[in-house]
């Protein structure tokens, strides 16, 4: 008995030492959650984030045009221009052109030496007179022998002799009045003159050369008015017609140019899937010259009050289109849909009506309107977007969500 309460009394014990150590456990703990909560409520908030914009950095979204477009590219090339060779063989005595040279049409460009074919005229001349003698003299001598046969005091034999010699005189006559028309002609193309108005464009031959017949003496090209030959894919080809307008940008102008369709390839070319489309252009600009490289759009299709913005402000995120918008004070992600982009703007070739211009212009206020030529490409935005909207128009990276904007004053002059 006496050692089973022993046992009974340790047990006890034991308890108790329990139950006042998981006391003190919890005591601690509810102190720990309170300094815990003590320290959250006295602890400052998260710093906002805080964006600041220059005033050229926002756009306000306007209606505006955008058009479709084709490149197109190609070399110039006068529509007239021609080899000028010698017709007869001589020696050049007169060669007043060299390169460069503006004539006009009918102007001298060579002279070969004359006097030959002078001559040659002079004994076509003589030979032809001989002729006509010989024929009056034959002409006399068939009459009288007609009159004689009546009477009949010749033969038919005789007669018909004398006939025959006349006629034979009648075709010598023809060849020599022949010979000496081609002699005058000789001495006319000793004389090599401009067929159009134009510029030598290369001089082959030298004052005193001897040329014969179809060699080379002079190229004359007329710059009034270029064409460009410039490939369109075949799934393009559809939308071009004759008559319609390309602006152009020429190497060494600052100044874009306007040409015309005037011709389109019944076909495409070998080894390609191009078919050629040749466009024509007046030149009233003297620094315009053959062999210069052109860059061109040709507009297939306008549309005048579309939303337009930069390209460069829609951001692509694993195939995400979307753009940063002003809500308020905060900058939001506005999801967007792409329609049309026209890159014409990127290389100052952007046409559209009345010359409206494209995106990006600076306007008055502290955002740009979308609404001007800019310098860079555009797109149409189908959804996402309303007029009115403010949204960043630069790529200026990845910016966060939510952060309150500040626009920063425009110092500059």
């Amino acid at each position: 008995m006496r050692s089973g309460s022993r046992s009974t009394v340790a047990a006890v014990i034991v308890g108790l030492l329990l139950v006042a150590l998981a006391g003190g456990g919890y005591l601690t703990l509810q102190r720990r959650a309170k300094a815990n909560a003590v320290r959250t409520d006295q602890a400052p908030a998260a710093p906002v984030s805080v964006l600041s914009f220059g005033p050229r950095d926002l756009l306000t979204v306007a209606p505006s045009w955008i058009a479709r477009s084709i490149p197109l590219t190609g070399t110039l090339r006068p529509v007239n221009q021609t080899v000028l060779r010698a017709k007869v063989a001589g020696e050049i005595r007169e060669l007043p052109v060299r390169e460069g040279s503006v004539v006009k049409a009918g102007e001298l460009i060579a002279r070969i030496d004359p006097i030959d074919f002078e001559y040659r005229i002079k004994e076509r001349e003589a030979q032809l007179r001989q002729i006509e003698a010989q024929v009056q003299q034959a002409q006399r001598t068939l009459d009288n022998n007609t009159q004689l046969l009546a009477k009949q005091f010749i033969s038919q034999s005789a007669h018909d002799n004398a006939r025959y010699a006349y006629e034979a005189l009648l075709g010598a006559r023809d060849a020599a009045s022949a010979q000496l028309t081609m002699a005058r002609k000789s001495l006319r193309d000793a004389t090599v003159t401009a067929p159009f108005a134009g510029v030598i464009a290369e001089r082959f031959a030298q004052p005193g050369e001897k040329v014969s017949p179809d060699n080379r003496i002079a190229s004359l090209v007329d710059l009034s008015r270029i064409e460009i030959e410039a490939p369109v894919p075949a799934s393009e080809i559809g939308a071009v017609t004759v008559g319609q307008d390309v602006t152009l940008r020429i190497e060494g102008l600052d100044t874009p140019q306007v040409g015309q369709v005037v011709r389109i390839a019944p076909g495409t070319q070998a080894g390609t899937r191009s078919i050629p489309v040749y466009i024509g252009l007046d030149n009233r600009d003297p620094r315009i010259r053959a062999g210069l490289f052109a860059q061109g759009r040709l507009v297939t299709d306008v549309r005048p009050d579309a939303i337009v913005i930069p390209e460069a402000a829609v951001r692509d995120v694993a195939g995400r289109l979307f753009v940063y918008a002003i809500d308020g004070d905060r900058l939001v992600e506005r999801d967007v849909r792409v329609g049309l982009r026209d890159a014409a703007t990127a290389d100052g070739l952007s046409r559209g009506p009345g010359d409206a211009g494209g995106a990006g212009a600076p306007a008055d206020g502290p955002a740009s309107r979308i609404g001007g030529e800019g310098p860079g490409a555009r797109v149409e935005i189908t959804e996402g977007l309303r007029p009115g909207d403010r949204i960043v128009g630069a790529n200026l990276g990845t910016l966060r969500a939510g952060s309150t904007v500040r626009i920063e004053a425009d110092t500059r002059p």
